[in-house]
């Protein structure tokens, strides 16, 4: 029904011509950038106060915020444009394995896309803190200062407040790369379906759609979407985190003990399960995708 040697030759003609395009720099520099804005308040908090800092905390206290992870998203979604190809090369290498074989190399190839983005902004926040940064896996100065913060780092206070007696750095950075590769896997593979089912448009409008309601579902939106009042802001972030993808993706609206949210282990298991129906439907759906070989012509 499919062959390894198959299955790596798709993965390994869908990374050639990801390479290829323009839209990958693109991507990238616009991680980068997000990644650069979100760390200069932290960086310049430790400068302004002479203290040092872990060499992941930039990393948590930024992608901790389910903004950060959405804004980091729609980076990608302009990669994602041209993932799955459904052209005349691509009809051609199914022609040379077959359709599951091609499949499954969409499906790895969407692996490697969201792990490789992911692992991108983890290095990016790296080096933009390594001269300031130590490696041993304990909270900085920089993590106490924070406790007493304004605003404007209300993300990484929540982090501190929550985790900082519980977890470490080191923890804390896996949970989270795990969660935002898995919220990415969630795009890749929801365009995917979609795009094999309904064409490479509707797999756009899709992610798009996904992102857009993500943002409305964030708790002080919903609540003010569906004009509630301060009495059931809880109620409202547990609903909304229950039912929205975007913040089952966020550390920091997570169960470390002492609430009724999600924990992280829940939330991988509803990710896992959203991400192998979406992969169901792409292996029925590509039985059904006809593509069209052109060039060449009928006596050659």
């Amino acid at each position: 029904m499919f062959s390894i040697r198959g299955i790596l030759q798709c993965l390994l003609w869908n990374l050639r011509m990801l390479c290829k395009n323009p839209r990958l720099i693109m991507s990238l520099f616009m991680g980068f950038l997000i990644c650069f804005l979100l760390t200069e308040k932290t960086i310049s908090l430790s400068y302004e106060f002479l203290t040092d800092i872990q060499i992941f905390e930039p990393f948590i206290w930024c992608f901790a915020d389910s903004d950060s992870i959405l804004f980091a998203s729609m980076a990608l979604i302009l990669l994602l444009s041209q993932f799955p190809r459904l052209d005349t090369p691509a009809a051609y290498l199914i022609f040379r394995t077959n359709r599951f074989s091609w499949l499954l190399g969409q499906v790895l190839t969407a692996l490697v896309i969201s792990i490789g983005y992911t692992l991108f902004l983890l290095l990016s926040s790296v080096v933009l803190t390594a001269n300031k940064a130590f490696l041993e896996n304990k909270w900085s100065d920089t993590a106490t200062l924070l406790s007493f913060s304004p605003a404007s780092f209300e993300a990484a206070l929540i982090v501190v407040r929550k985790t900082i007696k519980q977890t470490t750095p080191y923890s804390s950075a896996v949970n989270i790369f795990l969660l935002v590769a898995q919220y990415t896997l969630l795009l890749t593979t929801l365009n995917l379906a979609v795009s094999l089912r309904y064409g490479k448009k509707a797999g756009m409008f899709a992610m798009i759609f996904m992102s857009l309601l993500s943002y409305l579902m964030t708790p002080d939106r919903f609540m003010a979407w569906l004009q509630l009042n301060e009495n059931v802001k809880y109620y409202a972030n547990v609903l909304a985190v229950w039912f929205s993808p975007l913040q089952q993706s966020t550390y920091i609206m997570h169960n470390f003990g002492y609430d009724q949210l999600p924990t992280i282990i829940q939330s991988h298991l509803l990710f896992g399960s959203i991400n192998t129906a979406l992969t169901a439907i792409s292996f029925y759906s590509v039985q059904k995708v006809q593509f069209a070989f052109t060039g060449g012509n009928q006596n050659g």
